[in-house]
């Protein structure tokens, strides 16, 4: 009938993929304040406690949802040649991607330092990689976690949710100047245009640490 759950036996088998499957799409289109337990149970069409039995608590459906991301983003998949600055541009453009087609999850992206084996297997792998590039081991580390802490603030700049709801001022800061700030008009003439201002600004990171580098 309709309306009706299905039965257990018409229902795929829950596992942790399938779960965090489901979590991703609950926070997709709700928003994390709505993401429960209970109501991902719903959506599984268990019992919320089932969850438990594959994940030990909402902190380890959250860290398999920032795993589920970075696999959605792939940037193992950026292609393994160039430089190491080609390669690290490559996956933080991938990642940039990868978040802006998930807007509710960059919050978690950005405050849930991951340690699960399968994040550590693929920080390893990247880091690998731009260490046969030419990277220092002894730079690679704080280079990456700094790009990728741009990257992740840039996103929330340009599709987060503002705090408290959006500004009766509107987010068209032209439009809001008035007259009254010529200096700041002329600065913001040219208007935002985010994939250019991010390239900007990843560049001017990646030119700072290329200079770091050949000074040390």
């Amino acid at each position: 009938m309709r309306g009706m759950p299905p039965r257990a036996a018409d229902r795929p088998s829950l596992s942790r993929e399938r779960i965090i499957a489901h979590a991703l799409e609950l926070i997709d289109k709700h928003g994390i304040d709505k993401m429960s337990m209970r109501k991902l149970g719903a959506e599984l069409g268990v019992d919320a406690m089932a969850i438990y039995y594959h994940l030990p608590d909402k902190a380890a459906v959250f860290d398999g949802v920032v795993e589920a991301v970075y696999e959605k983003g792939d940037i193992g998949s950026v292609p393994d040649t160039g430089s190491w600055r080609e390669q690290l541009t490559g996956m933080m453009r991938r990642l940039r991607a990868v978040l802006r087609e998930h807007p509710n999850t960059v919050p978690i992206v950005g405050t849930r330092p991951v340690h699960t084996p399968r994040m550590l297997a693929a920080s390893d792998a990247a880091l690998a990689r731009l260490h046969r590039a030419g990277l220092p081991p002894t730079h690679s580390l704080l280079l990456f976690h700094n790009v990728r802490a741009y990257t992740i603030g840039h996103v929330l700049a340009e599709v987060g949710t503002p705090v408290g709801g959006p500004s009766r001022a509107g987010n068209d800061l032209p439009s809001a100047l008035g007259s009254g700030y010529p200096d700041l008009t002329a600065a913001a003439k040219g208007g935002y245009h985010p994939d250019e201002h991010y390239e900007s600004g990843l560049r001017a990171l990646l030119d700072g640490y290329e200079r770091m580098l050949a000074e040390s």
